[in-house]
């Protein structure tokens, strides 16, 4: 892809809403049709790149109150919510119940058409919201907005002179986030990854803790976004980062999806852990490999200068700063 270094802040972030616009919608009648469930992935995908693209450029835009970024993150949350029942049934079909003996894997079949049950429910809804007034409205607001964008005053600004400042709060707010400390211990040189955690004490602290865990991926999650959006305008290093990031996000969500695996077994068939051992142990063994792998992954970031890499591959754009004043298009 060849970069324009003199594309200022508004055309930038006129063309990443729309490509990111239209990923989601692009999906929208395949999601209604509901024969596959990467269809209403890739649409939840987009959804939540859309809304990265709204709060990164935010600054030098005006969206319609209809198309809020607010307004997409609602959108986006009722297909989360459908997606994470589909990313249950096709663990435990396909991941889980094949090495579970036969007498639980009748256990876990019942389980399975109660979670049929509720998807049913959920997809009702989902259907009933995209063909609502509010998603229609979103859409019309928002194909207004791409024909005739409205500015603020920083949007003539080129791009790579804005980007650093727009892409640093959200890292600054990743370094702080107390995520990081799950599971340390203070020593003389700074916070220490604890590798001495029997697994009954993993198991508390994975308990205890899951919440701060889970917040902690949503972050990881939101700066990935941002650098992929800003990635042609720096070097290919940026793009380790990314992947770093993509490693601990996946190995977060690794941690929560068996954590809600779990939860809804509690509450879809009683008495699970005497029904299903088979299950608790699998579940448990891929907590605690999760969690070895993000021990490692943690203890990087607990170094300051492994922080500031990513502070100062941000600070330095490809481009010059001095870029002449453009109007936005």
């Amino acid at each position: 892809m060849t970069v324009n270094f003199s594309q200022n802040l508004g055309s930038l972030a006129r063309e990443s809403i729309r490509k990111y616009y239209r990923q989601a919608t692009k999906y929208e009648k395949l999601v209604l049709k509901d024969r596959d469930p990467e269809d209403l992935h890739q649409m939840r995908v987009g959804m939540r790149r859309l809304r990265t693209a709204m709060r990164v450029f935010s600054p030098g835009i005006q969206l319609p109150k209809a198309a809020s970024e607010a307004k997409v993150s609602a959108m986006s949350c009722r297909l989360g919510s459908l997606r994470d029942l589909d990313v249950i049934e096709d663990a435990l079909k396909h991941h889980y119940r094949p090495l579970l003996p036969k007498k639980e894997q009748k256990a876990l079949d019942i389980a399975i058409k109660r979670l049929s049950k509720k998807r049913g429910r959920i997809f009702k809804q989902v259907k009933k919201v995209l063909g609502g007034k509010q998603y229609n409205k979103l859409k019309e607001s928002l194909n207004q907005w791409l024909a005739h964008p409205s500015y603020r005053p920083i949007a003539i600004y080129p791009s790579v002179q804005i980007l650093p400042d727009l892409l640093l709060p959200l890292v600054s707010q990743l370094w702080l986030h107390p995520g990081w400390l799950v599971g340390t211990t203070l020593e003389v040189n700074g916070p220490q990854v604890d590798s001495r955690l029997t697994l009954d004490k993993l198991e508390t602290c994975m308990a205890e803790e899951n919440e701060r865990l889970h917040s902690l991926r949503k972050q990881v999650k939101r700066v990935r976004y941002q650098l992929r959006l800003a990635a042609d305008y720096y070097s290919p290093a940026i793009l380790h980062h990314i992947k770093v990031l993509a490693d601990i996000q996946e190995t977060l969500g690794t941690i929560q999806d068996s954590v809600v695996l779990a939860d809804f077994l509690t509450k879809a068939a009683p008495g699970f852990p005497k029904q299903l051992p088979t299950l608790v142990n699998q579940l448990a063994d891929n907590r605690y490999q999760a969690w070895r792998h993000w021990q490692a992954l943690q203890q990087h970031y607990l170094i300051p200068q492994n922080r500031d890499t990513l502070r100062l591959e941000i600070l330095q754009p490809l481009a010059s700063l001095k870029e002449p004043l453009q109007q936005a298009s």
